[in-house]
């Protein structure tokens, strides 16, 4: 008889089987070891790392204390008592250092394949929003440089998220760790390019947009959206001749708070910009917010977005979701614990962390007709993963004991029976 603290692992794992997420991540990685010497096998090895995240143990470290765990140990399909070790700190090290770079590309095109084959109707418009988030180093980390908008040295991830209207959820369906920080169009392009292409390969009609904050603003991007038919909102920092071409706007907005009871207003409108380095004249929105104790003067550039400015600005303010799911990322997977000395093996443990996340995010959309539906990550870790179980392995079969007192039964019955009946 063992006990685990995890035993919602095992919907977990029936949840991955059922996607056949960790087989397709395994699948398109090259095992660089050589048979003869293999103990375990490299799904094997992943599987262990995907389910160690999701479940909070995200150091590797852990595993010296999990690997006889045998809700971990049933999970990863051995027996829970007789069966051998599940993988040592060591061996995932060498995991991580051993994995080629390219097998990080291959792993993204395994993420947006879950997006794609998500249940649901053939869609009319898919929706991407892009955004970087600091990581931040320690230490003499490889290709860690320090960057003056954050203060701090560290790296500097890209998230590329998709989703249909009216889904609730953003799906990641890419994560990069570029290997420098400045002039990053270039990368920006490439990843833009593998996603759209695919998509469209799916769903040959479908409508690209595109949302990204004024990090992202350069001609090159919007020369490439534009000849790709993506339609785009995209952020763009305030400067002189912006601040004079929404002078009328401002007016307009002062005499609208002024006869206003609250002293507040917000106005949209829309010009024609052309910066310096532009090759001609684009849309711009502008947005025009006055308080009794300030104005704020927002814009963005526009492509392909209809023409109702509010409208416009609105949709951009959907953006602040993918925010929220790398906060998700950061603080529910800990993804920001890149803490390896070479760049490379961050990049890999970058991509194990994405793949625990897309695992839950399956969780999730499985979940979506129960109060489960909108559960931040650390919820349904906590709700649905840290479960007591006991484990009896006799020479027959394995017999897991969930917890007599647990609150949720009912929800977890349902989510286990949804598996079974191919609904993930």
């Amino acid at each position: 008889v063992s006990l685990s603290s995890d035993g919602g692992l095992l919907l977990l794992a029936h949840l991955d089987r059922a996607l056949g997420l960790t087989a397709a991540i395994a699948a398109s990685c090259h095992d660089p070891r050589r048979p003869n010497s293999v103990t375990h096998s490299l799904l094997d090895l992943i599987r262990q790392r995907v389910y160690q995240i999701a479940a909070g143990y995200e150091d590797q470290n852990d595993a010296n204390a999990l690997r006889d765990d045998p809700a971990l140990k049933l999970a990863c399909g051995r027996p829970p008592q007789s069966g051998p070790h599940l993988a040592s700190q060591p061996t995932l090290s060498r995991l991580e250092t051993s994995l080629p770079e390219d097998a990080c590309h291959r792993a993204n095109d395994v993420l947006l394949a879950q997006f794609l084959d998500a249940s649901r109707p053939k869609p009319r418009t898919v929706i991407l929003d892009i955004d970087t988030s600091e990581h931040e180093t320690h230490g003499q980390q490889e290709l860690a440089f320090y960057h003056g908008f954050y203060g701090s040295t560290c790296y500097l991830p890209r998230f590329l998220f998709a989703s249909v209207p009216g889904e609730r959820d953003q799906s990641l369906v890419r994560a990069d760790l570029p290997d420098h920080q400045d002039e990053q169009t270039e990368g920006n392009i490439e990843s833009l390019e593998a996603v759209v292409g695919t998509v469209r390969k799916r769903w040959p009609k479908v409508r690209v947009q595109l949302r990204a904050d004024a990090g992202f603003a350069d001609p090159e991007l919007y020369t490439f959206l534009e000849q790709n038919e993506i339609a785009y909102a995209m952020g763009i920092a305030t400067n002189a001749v912006l601040s004079r071409l929404a002078e009328p706007l401002c007016t307009q907005a002062k005499k609208a708070a002024a006869a206003s009871p609250t002293g507040r207003a917000t106005i949209y409108g829309r010009v024609w910009y052309q910066a310096g380095s532009w090759e001609k004249k684009r849309r711009v929105v502008v947005k025009v917010t006055v308080t009794p104790s300030e104005q704020k003067v927002r814009f963005l550039v526009v492509s392909g977005m209809g023409t109702r400015p509010g409208k416009i600005y609105e949709f951009y303010g959907g953006r602040g979701d993918s925010e929220n799911r790398i906060k998700e990322l950061k603080e529910g997977i800990r993804s920001d614990r890149l803490s390896g000395e070479a760049y490379a093996s961050n990049k890999v443990r970058l991509m194990l962390s994405s793949v625990a996340y897309v695992l839950l995010q399956g969780l999730r959309r499985l979940a979506r007709r129960t109060e489960w539906g909108r559960a931040q990550v650390t919820r349904l870790r906590e709700g649905l993963i840290k479960i007591g179980a006991q484990v009896i392995e006799s020479e027959r079969r394995v017999k897991v004991a969930l917890c007599s007192s647990y609150p949720w039964e009912e929800g977890w019955r349902y989510l286990t029976g949804s598996v079974e009946m191919g609904r993930p």
